[in-house]
């Protein structure tokens, strides 16, 4: 309970002596229960008397002089103004009582603070997918964040959660400019600590959280990996999951990600497929997002350029390459290409596409293709030379299109990141369940 100044004659010392109590009216709200106070404002559950619901409304604190300061609490109205997202916390009402600036909010059934840690993984991946997201679409607007801590995560019984609190919140205007806040101890990066918090700082500070509710132990300084809770992490999650983590938690800013929006693309593809249907996004306009979805355009924005050609599959709609023996989400081999391929021509045996000029099918082992073109097709892009005949080829081709010899190099090609312990091809298992070019189940 704040004690009032009183004795005082001035306007500003009048606005100080706002005496907050349970039952006590500001404005159309009746202030219910204190919730709690953060650094520079306090958090009270409210009744509005005119729509007839339950928010949460937030007060500048008594500072020092005994004057509730309003300066920060408005230039954190100012900022949210500005984003409209579902996984952040919205400005409900935001008004002047009593000479004081008052914030009102939805009211949340709890912050992310409040629960136990370790988590259910299932839980807090869906959790921070969302936060990432709302994250995201503040860097979008050039705004870092600088204070993401389990306590300013807001949790609804719908599943949502949204990120609050933008109380120290920057707005990017050119080069960062040094900031005299450094965020809740615990949860800032150390580049913010000595005051140059950056878009990086904001995504290790995600990367905290979501180790500490993995492991049930937050990572100390100097951040050396692995930290406590190492083990756990591995047995709760997978490899993928933990490389992420390691370059999320990078001492140095530059090996970090780059923003919220990349941190997110790389979250999505290393969940665990087991958990993935608990991913639950909704886009700035409350559409909901499939996480298929994302991961697909994730998929082509990284491979589309390498295949040269994807199509979708007939039975689960992702995509795959002409050159593959069989898809390699759903390892299904029913997709044909006579109506979709870019090649001028079709094999007559696999009825895929090839070039009038080639004399065998480079993609199945057949006696031969009829009186092939003298001239070459214009524009075509050969990747490398036949090891018995010098004749170029395209990747992923398994037979020299001019002399028929099975192609015995592995065709290993970046970005990928693995390849296949059968046929030594490159394959992806953040994405893939099958190997395209020899079938095998990937583990």
């Amino acid at each position: 309970m704040v004690r009032s100044i009183n004795t005082a004659k001035t306007p500003t010392s009048r606005r100080s002596a706002l005496r907050l109590t349970r039952g006590r009216r500001l404005g159309k709200y009746r202030l219910a229960k204190l919730l709690g106070q953060g650094g520079t404002s306090e958090v009270w559950k409210a009744r509005d008397s005119v729509e007839g619901i339950w928010v949460a409304l937030k007060i500048p604190l008594v500072g020092v002089n005994g004057e509730r300061d309003s300066q920060a609490l408005l230039r954190e109205i100012r900022l949210v103004a500005q984003l409209r997202h579902p996984h952040i916390m919205p400005v409900k009402n935001a008004d002047i009582i009593n000479g004081h600036a008052v914030l009102a909010t939805e009211l949340s059934v709890g912050t992310l603070d409040d629960c136990s840690r370790p988590m259910s993984p299932r839980r807090i991946i869906s959790i921070i997918v969302q936060v990432l997201d709302g994250l995201a679409h503040a860097h979008r607007k050039r705004m870092v964040h600088c204070d993401v801590t389990p306590g300013n995560i807001f949790l609804f019984p719908n599943g949502r959660a949204a990120l609050g609190d933008f109380g120290i919140g920057l707005k990017v205007k050119g080069r960062m400019r040094t900031v005299d806040e450094f965020g809740t101890p615990g949860y800032v990066a150390p580049e913010q600590a000595y005051g140059r918090p950056t878009y990086r700082s904001d995504c290790f500070a995600v990367g905290l959280i979501l180790y500490e509710y993995l492991t049930g132990v937050l990572p100390k300084w100097p951040f050396h990996w692995p930290p406590r809770g190492h083990k756990r992490l591995r047995q709760r999650t997978n490899l993928v999951m933990v490389r992420f983590l390691k370059h999320t938690l990078a001492v140095g800013p530059d090996r970090r990600f780059a923003n919220a929006d990349k941190m997110l693309t790389a979250m999505l593809e290393a969940v665990p497929k087991n958990l993935k249907t608990s991913i639950v996004l909704k886009s700035g306009n409350g559409i909901k997002l499939d996480w298929r979805k994302m991961r697909r355009g994730a998929f082509l924005k990284r491979y589309e350029k390498v295949l040269s050609a994807v199509f979708r599959c007939v039975d689960c709609g992702e995509p795959i390459a002409e050159s593959m023996l069989l898809c390699p989400w759903c390892g299904s081999d029913r997709s044909r290409f006579d109506t979709n391929t870019l090649f001028s021509h079709l094999c007559p045996y696999c009825r895929k596409g090839v070039l009038p000029e080639w004399r065998f099918c480079p993609w199945c082992y057949s006696p031969g293709l009829d009186a092939p073109a003298t001239r070459s097709t214009a524009k075509v892009r050969y990747h490398a030379r036949c090891q018995y005949c010098a004749g170029k080829l395209m990747r992923f081709m398994r037979y020299c299109p001019w002399c028929h010899r099975k192609v015995r190099r592995p065709w290993q090609v970046r970005p990928f990141p693995e390849i296949c312990t059968r046929c030594g091809w490159s394959v992806d298992t953040t994405f893939w369940n099958h190997c395209p070019w020899c079938k095998q189940t990937l583990v």
